[in-house]
């Protein structure tokens, strides 16, 4: 009992330097595996992996306590942005969801894939999933007791990457205006602006009322409307008239053509089914031409009552009644686009009567549209000038921007060079992680391997003193032209 107490003992003790190097030597294949194949597998998976280009654009925020203009303008800047605190709030403004929204909203084609074959309803899921996206990529850093703020966004297209980091910057100035204080001075021209406003669409509507009424505009325009709209359509009359004697002429011949049964060749027509009726019977009389000159050659061997010139005779009676009756189908739209056109014809004689009376009448609505529009061009003056003033009041307060100016110091520029995979990092943690890993599986191997290699090991284990070993003897038998040579190996 004593004596297992003591090998037990002597097992667990610390191993000593010489028991760790024969288990690094003992182990050394193991070691090396690892080692290199997590050196290869890293390695390879550094050069394979896609490349991530990030995009960054630096801003410098900058409180501007501009007490003229406010005074001005009777602002009442914010007193509770003090030293760098109001920097948090640019970072809020700057990762909310309405900036984030309109960003994937105008690059919706190139974030997300296949947009056209998706419904409506995935659509919406989609766009809400790459919002979500978007804000964890996007990247504002502070530097510390600084207000420059750095933004960064990380995308496997450098160009894309670079366009939304400028983009995403212009979206949160025009949004950090739209949700800005407003001055009283601003908002009382405002005021005074929409009923300026509202009065001058008042007028503008009741003289579109009129025109809309009695048909009719400013006197010098309705004049020129009513001239150039007479001469388009005597234009037109000219055009329909040209065509409906072309198409009458065009039919005649047709006509001719068909009592006589000179059909040879047939005039091209405007109708949109002529042009193929007129290849369709170009086709017929091929095929009757065909069967004509077979019907011969078989009437100079065999009677006209041999089965098969019977049968050709009927073919080529039928073939003669397909080509009169497109023919006549020919003549029959030709005919109905004539008598189309005659309608066309009165119609627009018609128009032009209508125009010309138009035109002798226009000298009495003249006065009755002077006095409807009486007082719009004080109006718009009146409205020009608010609009100024409000424009200029409203790129004051833009400026000032509620106490925060806002200067790019470098916009973004398409990355030349990736930022992931970092391949020198990966490799150098590779050789560690495989070192270091190599070591651990060979010493975690030899803790639960039991086998006796040495005679100490031998000792340990049973108690008794080893008397010697024998070693390993391999015989390498090799036969030449001068006998046997045998040689020991011992490992």
């Amino acid at each position: 009992m004593d004596e297992n107490q003591n090998i037990l003992t002597e097992h667990t003790q610390p191993a000593s330097l010489r028991n760790i190097l024969n288990v690094l030597f003992k182990r050394k294949r193991v070691i090396l595996t690892f080692f290199i194949t997590i050196v290869v597998l890293v390695t390879v998976g550094s050069f394979i992996m896609p490349k991530i280009y990030q995009a960054e654009s630096k801003l410098l925020i900058e409180k501007e306590m501009d007490s003229d203009k406010a005074l001005l303008f009777n602002m009442n800047l914010s007193q509770g942005l003090n030293n760098y605190d109001f920097i948090n709030s640019e970072i809020e403004i700057l990762t909310s969801y309405p900036i984030a929204s309109r960003v994937v909203e105008d690059f919706s084609s190139r974030l997300i894939e296949n947009e056209q074959t998706l419904s409506d309803e995935e659509k919406n899921r989609v766009f809400e999933e790459t919002v979500i996206s978007f804000r964890k990529k996007i990247e504002i850093e502070n530097p510390k007791s600084s207000t420059i703020l750095v933004i960064r966004y990380e995308n496997k297209d450098p160009v894309l990457a670079s366009d939304i980091v400028n983009y995403f910057v212009d979206t949160y100035i025009n949004f950090r205006s739209e949700i800005s204080a407003e001055s009283d001075n601003y908002k009382f021209l405002e005021e005074q602006m929409n009923l300026a406003d509202q009065k001058l669409r008042g007028l503008e509507q009741s003289q579109a009322d009129f025109k809309e009424q009695k048909d009719v505009g400013t006197p010098e325009t309705q004049r020129n409307v009513l001239m150039n709209r007479m001469t388009e359509y005597e234009k037109s009359l000219t055009d329909v008239q040209t065509k409906r004697i072309g198409k009458e002429a065009k039919l005649e011949v047709f006509k001719s053509r068909l009592e006589s049964g000179s059909m040879a060749s047939i005039p091209s027509t405007e109708s949109s089914d002529s042009p193929s009726r007129v290849d369709y019977i170009a086709k017929l009389r091929g095929q009757l031409l065909d069967m004509e000159i077979r019907r011969e050659q078989l009437l100079q061997k065999f009677t006209p009552q041999y089965k098969e010139v019977i049968d050709l005779e009927n073919q080529i009676a039928t073939t003669r009644l397909k080509i009169e009756k497109e023919i006549e189908q020919i003549i029959e739209m030709e005919e109905t686009a004539v008598r189309a056109l005659r309608a066309e014809e009165q119609i627009l004689n018609r128009q032009i009567e209508k125009i010309k009376k138009e035109i002798r009448n226009l000298a009495q609505k003249e006065y009755q549209y002077n006095q409807i529009s009486r007082g719009i061009e004080d109006e718009r003056e009146i409205y020009s000038m608010l609009l100024k003033q409000r424009e200029e009041a409203r790129l004051s307060l833009a400026k000032l921007e509620k106490g925060v100016k806002i200067n790019r110091i470098s916009p973004a520029i398409v990355p030349t060079e990736p930022v992931k995979p970092k391949k020198m990092l990966n490799i150098i943690l590779a050789i560690f992680l495989g070192l270091f890993g190599g070591l651990g599986l060979a010493f975690f191997i030899e803790y639960f391997d039991h086998t006796i290699s040495t005679p100490e090991e031998l000792e340990k284990y049973v108690g008794i003193d080893a008397l010697g070993s024998i070693p390993e003897i391999k015989i390498d038998a090799s036969i030449n032209g001068r006998g046997v040579q045998a040689r020991r190996i011992f490992e």
